[in-house]
């Protein structure tokens, strides 16, 4: 019987389909799947270009870094995963020219270097890029080095044992912006003259890396493989370890694709789930005809469902090809600004059409068919629609398929779960506020004109609660990633501004500053804002000596010094936890950076012991706090109250933007000790990634608009059959087309306006936790969200929906009830 059911399940759809009836429905769920997977396979790709793109910043996919020579093992099972390897070696070193000598930084690199990104070098007066490297005999100096020995290109530079001629200034290393240190002169040397030097020694403190390049697979693969084989000696480093601000930049590219994700689910499960209800609604009949003829309740189950899922599966194939040849467009359309070598779609992509068509119907279809088990054989008979008990899995089955959707596109099952708990709220306070505004409603008399849409709305109240929550779920997701695209990229972009700061001074001592700051104002600005820094090792938590257990990032923070620091005034950093303490607090106490604390198992509380050379520091933790690594100002993990620890002797770190091209030569050359840092190359390239996500937002926008359009539309194509009945009565009893056309665009201007004012409320809502929960910005609630929903809300039902009803105007009354 199983079988036969299949069967029949199939021939129902082919007619169906021939009839017209699977219209709504299979548009629906085809334009649900094709705006999903197509954001899917967009969201992807883009976020694997921008990962590879900040690759370029550590000249490689992945590196392998270690204080001692890396086991050759390593390096053959890099070669038999297919990955490209390649190597540097980095340590300080006296360079001896025109009997002169300077510190530097050698790094001998191998003739595959850079593995990712370009090296931009001067030589001869004209400006090279690209896959360079020195060639044997030769080095490459930065212009640091080049002005403190005075070299011209051509000139011999002695290292060590050997003598190697100076080729080419170095302009630009993408793994030299990565590293915020990187104050030292450098010079860049083959690494085949390398033994020749005879700089190596025993006790050298020389950083070998193995630099490997290759697809996101193997890579994944080999690290796997690693992980388990490193010493305490040797760690693994990729762009978003090695530095904080390519990390958060990265962090909330992601959050961007995955809150559209998320939004186009929303989208998309509110246009099938309308879809649905108006198909089966409309079946019950056919059902009762079959139980009349001697089919079971789950006979009758098993062939609806047959049916369904034979246009999952087609809706869920013919989606994802025109989804894949949508983001191909796009792609091509931004192809200038993207690039063209763009990283293929993960295989695992080509599973989002199926696997979403199916969660789908199976969350929205389910209850109702089930439902349909329950219609009695004497249905036949009857007019009326048979009323059935609600399912109480129901609500149960449509979240969870929710969930399993927006965990998929999200990759975060706690962020999902986090927003759809958002969405039951708004569900559970607007359906009780919808609910009771329409039962009041039902107590006033019938009114005229304008007013009777209003009044209309009332004589349904659970068909208009579902439609009023469905277009305000729509138009909140439209508000909301228009919110996005308009207000929190631009804020986010706003947080790197063209004066965000270029430069780091380090190791400024107290008695400079006022030195410091008189050179700041001969270049006409204002000086830069100094924060003390000591360095300080954590012995203790509660008493007990840290463990790092086998999580690597606790272990290298166990072994390391922590820049603390002190101040009053609360930092720009936003609190997480705890309070700040008071202006000119002598109490002790600890502020720590929030992933710090997580990863150690820190919480509020907790009494932490801190050794500053020597000196033992003690205190709870009071506050833990969000830091925005990606402002370029000084952040610090561990923070302590002035009135406590600021009689500590310390040394002073600030940042600033450079006034001109010589300063910070200046500023070295008036305070020989203090370091400047610049990062100016790592500023670009982090501004670069912001403008390139902003653009990947803004092209998906167009997609989930697509998604919401639908929703409005099948929202009011669910509800025509009654309008459908409703005219036609009121045509049977006089009405001219002219009052029912002004009634009903009454109705239609009187549920936008309400559903747009509950989408205005809720993006506003969910505008301003996001932009604190995802993207760590301060809220700033854009009110003009509310008078923009309602009329938005208005417009929008009013001509999405007005196309579909004109049929309602020129249908004769007598076809309608005929066929009622």
């Amino acid at each position: 019987m199983t079988r036969l059911c299949w069967q029949m399940g199939w021939r129902l759809l082919r007619r169906e389909w021939r009839a017209g009836e699977l219209t709504v429905l299979a548009l629906a769920l085809l334009i649900a799947v094709t705006a999903m997977s197509s954001v899917a396979f967009f969201a992807g790709r883009i976020e694997q270009a921008l990962t590879r793109q900040a690759g370029q910043l550590l000249a490689a996919d992945l590196v392998v870094s270690s204080d001692h020579v890396l086991p050759q093992p390593w390096r053959q099972q890099a070669l038999a995963a297919g990955l490209v390897p390649g190597d540097s070696a980095t340590f300080p070193s006296m360079v001896f020219a025109r009997e002169q000598a300077a510190l530097a930084t050698l790094k001998a690199v191998s003739s595959s270097y850079p593995l990712r990104g370009e090296v931009s070098v001067l030589r001869g007066g004209s400006v090279l890029s690209g896959r360079l490297h020195p060639a044997r005999g030769e080095v490459w100096a930065d212009r640091r080095l080049i002005q403190k020995l005075g070299l011209q290109q051509g000139d011999t530079v002695r290292l060590g044992n050997v003598s190697l001629r100076l080729g080419a200034e170095i302009l630009r290393e993408p793994d030299g912006a990565i590293d915020l240190y990187n104050f030292i002169p450098r010079l860049l040397l083959n690494h085949d003259d390398l033994a020749a030097t005879g700089l190596i020694q025993n006790g050298s403190r020389v950083r070998y890396r193995l630099l490997l390049a290759g697809d996101a697979r193997a890579i994944a693969d080999y690290r796997q493989w690693l992980q388990p084989r490193l010493d305490s000696h040797s760690r693994l480093e990729d762009v978003s370890e090695a530095r904080p601000e390519i990390k958060s930049a990265l962090e909330r590219a992601r959050r961007f694709l995955g809150l559209t994700a998320m939004l186009t689910v929303l989208l998309a499960a509110a246009a099938v789930a309308l879809a649905v209800r108006r198909y089966l609604a409309r079946h019950w009949q056919s059902v009762a005809v079959l139980r009349a003829l001697g089919l079971r309740g789950n006979e009758v189950a098993q062939v609806w469902g047959s049916l369904l899922l034979w246009l999952a599966v087609l809706a869920g194939v013919l989606g994802s090809v025109l989804a894949y040849g949508l983001q191909a467009l796009l792609l091509t359309l931004l192809r200038q600004w993207l690039g063209d070598a763009l990283p293929a779609a993960p295989w695992q992509t080509w599973l989002a059409g199926p696997l979403a068509a199916l969660l789908l119907l199976a969350g929205f279809a389910l209850p109702p068919l089930l439902a349909l088990r329950r219609v009695p054989a004497l249905a036949v008979l009857r007019a009326d629609l048979p009323v059935s008990g609600s399912s109480v899995p129901a609500p149960l089955l449509a979240v969870a398929s929710l969930l399993g959707l927006a965990a998929w596109q999200l990759g975060d099952a706690t962020l999902a779960l986090w927003l759809l708990g958002g969405l039951a709220v708004f569900f559970a306070v607007s359906g009780l506020l919808l609910w009771g505004g329409l039962a009041l409603l039902r107590r006033l008399p019938p009114a005229p004109g304008w007013r009777y849409g209003l009044s209309r709305l009332a004589r349904r109240p659970w068909l208009s609660v579902i439609q009023l929550l469905a277009l305000s779920v729509g138009l909140m997701a439209l508000l909301t990633l228009s919110m996005v695209r308009a207000d929190l990229i631009q804020r986010w972009q706003q947080s790197l501004p063209a004066s965000a700061p270029d430069s780091f001074l380090i190791n400024v001592q107290p008695e400079q500053q006022a030195a410091l700051a008189r050179l700041f104002r001969a270049a006409g600005q204002a000086p830069a804002t100094l924060a003390p820094m000591s360095r300080a090792r954590l012995i203790s938590i509660n008493g007990r000596v840290p463990q790092a257990g086998s999580d690597e990032r606790a272990q290298r923070l166990l072994t390391r010094d922590f820049n603390l620091s002190w101040r009053d005034a609360p930092p720009t950093n936003r609190l997480s936890a705890g309070q700040w303490w008071p202006q000119g607090s002598r109490a002790p106490a600890f502020s720590l950076e929030q992933g710090l604390a997580d990863t150690l198992g820190i919480r509020i509380g907790d009494v932490l012991q801190f050794d500053i050379a020597g000196t033992r520091w003690q205190a709870p933790v009071t506050s833990l706090r969000q830091v925005a690594w990606d402002s370029f100002q000084p952040n610090f993990f561990v923070l302590a109250p002035t009135g406590w620890m600021g009689g500590e002797n310390a040394s002073y770190i600030g940042s600033y933007r450079a006034p001109d091209g010589g300063f910070n030569n200046r500023v070295v050359a008036a305070l020989p000790n203090v370091t400047v840092v610049d990062i100016s190359a790592l500023v670009q390239e982090v501004k670069a990634m912001v403008a390139r996500l902003a653009l990947a937002v803004e092209a998906m926008f167009g997609l989930a608009l697509i998604a919401g359009v639908l929703v409005l539309w099948a929202a009011l194509a669910a509800t025509r059959d009654e309008r459908l009945f409703d005219a036609a009565l009121l045509r049977a009893l006089g009405a001219s087309r002219r009052q029912l056309r002004v009634r009903l665009l009454g109705e239609l201007l009187w549920l936008g306006g309400l559903a747009g004012a509950l989408a205005g409320a809720a993006a506003l809502a969910l505008g301003s936790v996001l932009a604190v929960k995802l993207f760590n910005l301060s809220p700033a609630p854009y009110w003009g969200l509310l008078p923009a929903g309602m009329l938005g809300g208005a417009l929008l039902v009013t001509l999405a929906a007005w196309p579909l009803l004109r049929r309602v105007l020129h249908t004769a009354p007598a076809d309608i009830l005929r066929n009622s």
